[in-house]
């Protein structure tokens, strides 16, 4: 071997400190520029699932209501002298046997497994004993626990699809375990903010699609026009408090379940633009306080679902009046497109 080519060999190097740190330094850029398309991708999925659910989830109505020439009534229960009057309507006896619009749409929602595992003649949270309200031996607690993918908005954070809720409202605490419901039926409007709406009543509240009040109502009953009336609107994240976008308290609010009489009595009446407050001006994207407003984890926008079928993006700077049109069946204030 000659002298020069050994000395050759001798002078090979590889990368200095400095280049090592200038190709680690382009890859760390590369990664900052890529990832938050990777989120925005991903993101944009989970948006297009949680729209298709909606898409399903109307389908499912339509095909209730044409079966029974009615939408399902938004929860079943009877209140008299020991159930408490914010449950049901007033009747000359009690019934506990509490079911929930959700339970009724699992059959036309491509989920008659789960539907055919719960026996309507007991409540939802079965078995227990209540006493004078019965001893309900069945048990229903096996089936409302299983998740049902078209309630569950990818884009929610959680930790599971699944929570544990305690009511308090029958004399003795009453435990059972739902899955999730990122979706809230269109009950109706309370407060301030009914009042003054251009075409609507000011009676101080507004009956949704999905009232308890009229637990019969059908597609030719919204007569604003199928379009310009709500059915659904996301309520999402739920039972944890959020306010725009941060984890406020966890088990904070109600209602997120599909199998919780909270989900489906629901009734909105705006919020201050912190997310706080009751009667405020804020509809959209505020907070997922139960009974409050409307509420998703997309930037921007909360889905809603018509009366027509169709599927909306609702603005987070969406107007009480537009809202209010919404929400209304019958005030004869027709909306223009929003």
């Amino acid at each position: 071997m000659s002298a020069a080519f050994s000395n050759r060999r001798k002078t090979t190097r590889g990368f200095t400190l400095i280049e090592l740190l200038v190709v680690i330094a382009i890859i760390a850029v590369l990664i900052a520029l890529l990832l938050p398309a990777v989120q925005q991708a991903r993101e944009a999925a989970r948006r297009s699932q949680c729209k298709n659910n909606f898409k399903q989830l109307g389908l499912g109505m339509f095909n209730y209501e044409e079966t029974y020439q009615a939408f399902p009534a938004t929860y079943t229960c009877v209140n008299n002298s020991i159930l408490p009057g914010w449950l049901g309507v007033r009747g000359t006896y009690d019934d506990i046997n509490i079911h929930t619009y959700a339970e009724r749409l699992l059959p036309f929602v491509d989920q008659a497994p789960i539907y055919n595992r719960i026996n309507f003649s007991q409540p939802y949270f079965a078995p227990i004993n209540l006493g004078p309200l019965g001893n309900f031996t069945y048990d229903n607690k096996a089936a409302v626990r299983t998740p049902v993918p078209i309630y569950i908005c990818p884009s929610a954070p959680r930790s599971s699809n699944t929570y544990s809720f305690t009511e308090n409202g029958f004399g003795v605490p009453i435990t059972w375990e739902t899955g999730v419901n990122d979706y809230s039926p269109s009950c109706g409007m309370w407060g301030a903010q009914c009042n003054g709406v251009s075409g609507e009543s000011n009676a101080g509240y507004i009956d949704g699609a999905m009232s308890n009040n009229n637990p019969k109502t059908r597609i030719a009953d919204l007569t604003d026009g199928s379009s310009n009336v709500m059915l659904f609107y996301e309520l999402a994240g739920r039972n944890n408090l959020f306010r725009k976008g941060r984890l406020v308290t966890a088990n904070g609010t109600i209602g997120g379940g599909w199998a919780d009489v909270w989900n489906a009595e629901n009734w909105m009446c705006g919020s201050n633009y912190d997310g706080t407050g009751t009667e405020g001006r804020c509809f959209v994207n505020c907070t997922n306080e139960s009974g409050v407003g409307i509420y998703s984890f997309h930037t921007g926008i909360a889905h809603i679902l018509l009366g027509d079928g169709s599927v909306r993006a609702l603005g987070e700077n969406a107007s009480n009046e537009v809202v209010v049109k919404l929400m209304s069946i019958n005030g004869g204030g027709v909306l223009g497109e929003f």
